[in-house]
């Protein structure tokens, strides 16, 4: 039997059984986006402790939930594109649901629906009269189960299967998460305002095994592609970690995306595109005006390039306030945080001339705490520098009319400094106050429009093409 038949039997197997996995601790808050451009959801409380383990058969069931309303800003962006999203606002309002039942001691079983009301960004006045109607997006905040082993208080195993959430940095709130986010050809990077990658919402279908050793952890995890083109092709990641008591905390991971193909063809294309955009007479001197191939024109040599690769990454965090008294000041105040990754390890001939060499596809991350002194829950300062040469654009990643899914970058048609995207930064607080919770971010980051009211899905590039390009988003929202 083949790979690509035993993964789809193997995953159907899991999600049949529930969800599995040791309990860890999640960020508060868990929130759901689209799979480019985050909406902003409802708050939920930190997920609560899964409900004591029942005295007599039967499930012992916990239910909570909450709701939100944002309102956002985008103060400048630039670019040549078809539409253009200076002065736009932003809106949205929801709510959610999530219900527990702890079967026993061992076996626990989560699953919660959600529902946003967003809207697609409207352009210029010119485009449609700056306005743009809501629509619904429904959304599944978790349908997992989690069966977990604790033989002593450090050393704990668990299995975690279904649609669940994971986040290997929980200092993270915008910027980071190379490893788990976006496609690896091209190396387009993924973040926006608490999205769910930064919160604990359903971002993973699949399996995941966690080992606890003390100050160690490791995670192995099975994902079904959900969200990058070839879709549900099965790409395996290891990631662990370790802590030096309160003071510092440091990890890596490997992701080996697309490793289990669905449909070979489709993640290592072999044949010319079917729309004549690989063959030599529609070549007008730009690589990325193909679709499945790079030509050396020198060496007379067609490499078919392929949606698999491999990532890379290493994280820290460093806490002073293990080394003084610190009871004045909240408990993330002074974190130092960083994150770096390699995205795409191929470095034959064609890779390079396509997406460069490793320092083109090395994002860095940099987060700092300011200190708040229990004001708020924190204030995060985050800056990430990252040199890749080709737009910041996913649209190759969608599926449309007018061409296939590619793993070439986006045509820069109008000759673009694609240098100036290089820096990115995000201010992010939050303060919580009895059930209730505020938040807000200002950041030049990845954040897409991810369409338009006249054209749904149509643009996919960031909005922040240059250093002075931001918004802002303001949040309020309750949980019980």
């Amino acid at each position: 039997m083949s790979m690509k038949t035993l993964f789809p039997i193997a995953l159907a197997a899991a999600l049949a059984a529930g969800y599995a996995g040791a309990e860890s601790p999640a960020p508060a808050t868990p929130t759901a986006t689209t799979p480019v451009q985050a909406p902003v959801p409802p708050e939920l409380p930190a997920p609560a402790a899964a409900p004591a383990a029942p005295a007599k058969p039967g499930p012992v069931i916990s239910i909570n939930g909450g709701a939100s309303m944002s309102l956002g800003y985008i103060e400048a962006t630039h670019g040549p594109e078809t539409f253009h999203y200076h002065h736009n606002r932003m809106q949205s309002v929801g709510g959610q649901l999530l219900l527990k039942a702890r079967m026993d001691e061992h076996f626990l079983v989560e699953t919660g629906l959600g529902i946003l009301e967003r809207h697609y960004l409207a352009g210029r006045i010119s485009d449609n009269s700056g306005r743009t109607p809501f629509l619904w997006s429904p959304y599944v905040v978790n349908a997992d189960f989690n069966y977990a082993w604790s033989f002593t208080e450090t050393i704990k195993l668990g299995i975690t299967g279904g649609y669940f959430p994971y986040s290997y940095n929980p200092d993270v709130k915008n910027l980071g998460l190379y490893l788990i986010r976006g496609p690896v050809y091209p190396g387009i990077l993924i973040s926006g305002f608490e999205n769910k990658y930064a919160r604990p919402v359903a971002n993973t279908l699949g399996l995941r095994i966690q080992n606890v050793f003390g100050n160690f952890e490791e995670n192995l995890i099975l994902n079904s592609e959900t969200e990058t083109y070839p879709l549900f092709d099965g790409s395996l990641a290891y990631i662990a970690g370790y802590k030096f008591g309160q003071a510092l905390r440091i990890g890596g991971g490997v992701n080996f995306t697309h490793l289990i193909p669905v449909e070979g063809k489709l993640t290592h294309p072999d044949t010319l595109a079917y729309d004549n955009s690989d063959a030599p007479s529609s070549f007008n001197g730009d690589p990325n005006t193909r679709t499945w191939t790079y030509v050396d024109t020198v060496a007379h040599d067609t490499t078919f390039l392929s949606f698999a690769g491999t990532k890379v990454m290493a994280n820290a965090c460093f806490d002073p306030k293990a080394f003084f008294d610190s009871d004045i000041m909240g408990a993330e105040d002074l974190r130092l945080y960083g994150e770096v990754a390699v995205i795409g390890l191929d470095m034959s001939a064609a890779y390079k001339a396509v997406y460069g060499g490793y320092k083109r596809r090395m994002p860095v991350m940099v987060g700092f705490n300011l200190p708040v002194f229990k004001f708020l829950d924190h204030l995060s300062m985050e800056v990430e520098w990252y040199g890749a040469r080709f737009k910041d654009d996913l649209a190759r990643y969608q599926s449309t009319t007018a061409n296939y899914m590619s793993p070439l970058p986006v045509v820069n048609a109008n000759g673009e400094n694609l240098g100036r995207d290089d820096w990115k930064w995000s201010l992010h607080a939050q303060k919580t106050w009895n059930q209730f919770r505020f938040s807000g971010q200002v950041a030049n980051d990845h954040s897409r429009p991810g369409g338009t009211i006249t054209a749904p899905g149509s643009e996919w590039r960031a909005y922040s093409s240059r250093p002075t390009d931001f918004y802002w988003v303001l949040k309020t929202g309750f949980f019980f």
